[in-house]
């Protein structure tokens, strides 16, 4: 809306530019003439802003269109599965049929959960935040504007996935991606986690967030195992979504009926959530340990609470460090005084010793937040199996990313 009125403000001040001077640079043109000479561009411009503006118009519908298409092709396609799968169960179907079935249900429960968790959090009546409470930030938003934010993003769906590049080493290879999520504003503006997150969590959005972005990172494996993409993907499972036990629950027998992910789908919990869970949901892990998955445990903010050979027990095939942390401990406790094997004994260990311990349990370590190339050639003495930061490519929007790669 706003582009079209500055292109209007545009052609109507031409148009009256033309009207007032034109006189004046020409003797012989009255101030008649020249107001006509303007309302002939007031009429050119109106006219080509209107072309322009049908043009427009109809690029974006053809767009939605063939979203439309894409979505209503899909659905075609699961009524199809779900009608041959209903009906061979009928006329005492095989176990093929009774498996697609199982797998179109699980995914309709999943999908069904994540709809009524959004439709309530984005139609629940808003409380203002008070303003003494609310300053603006860096980027001109307060409070109630961030709250308004990511409420119009869950309703209007503008909440997207973006995906980082995790490189082998020394090679510099893409061999996964994490996922992350960002929220648009009307405007299209993209705002970060570290500026909704709080006021997402007071008001009891995250839940919401968390649980769309783990549903679409698995049908990102899905498109990407179409195409044949070779890589993984590392999608955090949050302390909201293990709360939930509800959606956690239906959300692991929906991959119970999709065990064909595991192949390119890593789950991600943070050494805080993994030491803090209970009885129930480790059952939940363990179980889809069992399904052929693997884990990946970030945030680590204690190695001397880690229980590496526990972690590999339990499928734990990668360990996110920051790689300024993992820089400043080659500078602590000499490496003899901790290789042991156990997670509690390296305390203080360099960084030759800590990856020596997770050799010898099958874990991959990965260097997060690499950002200069002196950072990477002192990583790169000790052997660190991956590498991720801005150095090799910084966050981008999913659909770049798998149009790029196909």
């Amino acid at each position: 809306m706003l582009k079209h009125l500055f292109i209007a403000a545009a052609y109507f001040l031409l148009a009256l530019a033309v009207a007032l001077v034109l006189p004046s640079f020409a003797p012989g043109i009255s101030t008649a003439a020249g107001f006509i000479a303007g309302g002939v561009v007031l009429v050119a411009g109106a006219l080509a802003h209107e072309v322009w503006a049908r043009l427009d118009a109809a690029e974006v519908n053809e767009y939605r269109i063939d979203n439309l298409r894409t979505e209503v092709e899909r659905l075609r396609v699961d009524n199809m599965r779900l009608d041959g799968a209903i009906a061979a169960l009928v006329e005492g179907g095989d176990s093929k049929a009774k498996k697609d079935l199982d797998r179109v249900v699980s995914e309709v429960r999943v999908l069904q959960s994540l709809i009524e968790q959004v439709s309530a959090k984005a139609s629940a009546p808003q409380k203002p935040v008070a303003e003494a409470s609310a300053p603006k930030g860096e980027d001109g938003f307060d409070d109630n504007q961030l709250l308004d934010i990511v409420r119009e993003g869950l309703k209007r769906d503008r909440v997207d996935l973006y995906l980082q590049p995790v490189v082998s080493l020394p090679q510099r290879k893409t061999r996964f991606y994490e996922c992350f999520s960002r929220i648009r504003d009307e405007q299209g503006r993209v705002v970060l986690p570290e500026r909704y997150l709080e006021v997402a969590r007071r008001e009891g959005f995250v839940g919401a967030i968390d649980n769309l972005l783990l549903f679409r990172c698995v049908q990102l494996v899905r498109r990407a195992q179409s195409r044949n993409h070779n890589v993984g993907f590392f999608c955090n499972i949050s302390a909201n979504t293990l709360a939930d036990r509800a959606f956690f629950s239906d959300f692991v027998d929906f991959l119970a009926s999709n065990v064909e992910l595991s192949r390119n789908l890593i789950f991600e919990f943070s050494q805080e959530d993994v030491e803090a869970q209970g009885p129930e949901i480790d059952e939940y892990i363990s179980r889809l340990g069992r399904l052929g998955f693997f884990f990946s445990l970030d945030r680590v903010r204690d190695l001397a609470k880690l229980d590496i050979q526990g972690l590999g027990r339990k499928r734990f095939k990668y360990i996110k460090i920051d790689s300024a942390q993992l820089l400043d401990r080659e500078k602590a406790l000499p490496a003899s005084d901790a290789e042991d094997g156990n997670g509690p004994a390296i305390i203080g260990v360099n960084v030759a010793a800590l990856k020596r311990v997770l050799d010898v349990h099958g874990i991959d370590l990965i260097a997060e937040k690499i950002e200069s190339e002196q950072d990477l050639i002192e990583l790169l003495d000790y052997r660190i199996d991956y590498g991720q930061g801005y150095l090799f490519g910084e966050p981008r929007i999913s659909k770049d990313v798998v149009a790029s790669a196909a």
